[in-house]
């Protein structure tokens, strides 16, 4: 991100009276119904989850910004597809998820992701940040970069996010069992690279590993 550029706000416009007092479900019929207060009320309530989901999992807040910007667009142009107005959360989470794995194997066949380095990294501007802590993170997200598009969007879900295994599951639309194995597949690959790297290791070995079930 630029200077002088800011993150995703949590309000762009007024939200009118009904927009902050709306359900998920009442927002949803709204949207559907194509009321004039729903869009912008839809992004403030929901914009800043997308963009942090896309920030952890791609290390970047400037591509997330893009994501999120894209997470809506698509959003708003089907929203009428939604069979469950209750379930808008969890819609708009599939949107992003599906959103995230098309552009990470976009990069992936063009090489682009294995080759980026992020300019900013989540949850660490760039004017207080220990520039130890930043490298560190750095190197994190080069080791991220080198798993399978499935196996870093279940890695990122799980651990940067705390998703349950069903959860992700339901979200990237994949089985239980899908998930677990590529858990697993991200875990023993990103320990083993963890592990050849000396000051990462030491990172996660301080706070008892990063890792779980």
């Amino acid at each position: 991100m630029s200077a002088g550029r800011k993150r995703v706000p949590l309000y762009i416009v007024p939200p009118g009276r009904q927009g902050p007092d709306a359900d998920d479900a009442d927002l949803a019929r709204a949207l559907m119904a194509g009321e004039p207060w729903a869009h912008a009320a839809t992004w403030n309530r929901f914009a800043p989850l997308v963009f942090n989901m896309a920030s952890r999992s791609l290390g970047s807040q400037d591509e997330a910004e893009d994501i999120t910007q894209e997470v809506f667009y698509r959003l708003f142009a089907r929203v009428k597809t939604l069979c469950k107005p209750e379930s808008l959360r969890s819609f708009i989470v599939s949107f992003a998820i599906r959103i995230l794995k098309w552009d990470l194997r976009r990069k992936r066949a063009g090489r682009w992701l294995a080759l980026f380095e992020p300019k900013e990294l989540p949850d660490t501007p760039s004017g207080e940040a220990d520039p130890e802590a930043r490298d560190i993170l750095r190197r994190f997200y080069r080791i991220l970069d080198e798993l399978g598009t499935r196996e870093r969007l279940v890695f990122s879900l799980r651990h940067l996010e705390s998703m349950t295994f069903a959860e992700i599951a339901t979200a990237m639309e994949i089985s239980l069992s899908t998930v677990k194995r590529a858990h697993a597949r991200a875990v023993l690959d990103v320990t083993r690279w963890i592990a050849s790297d000396k000051d990462l290791a030491g990172f996660f070995e301080e706070r008892q590993g990063p890792y779980g079930a």
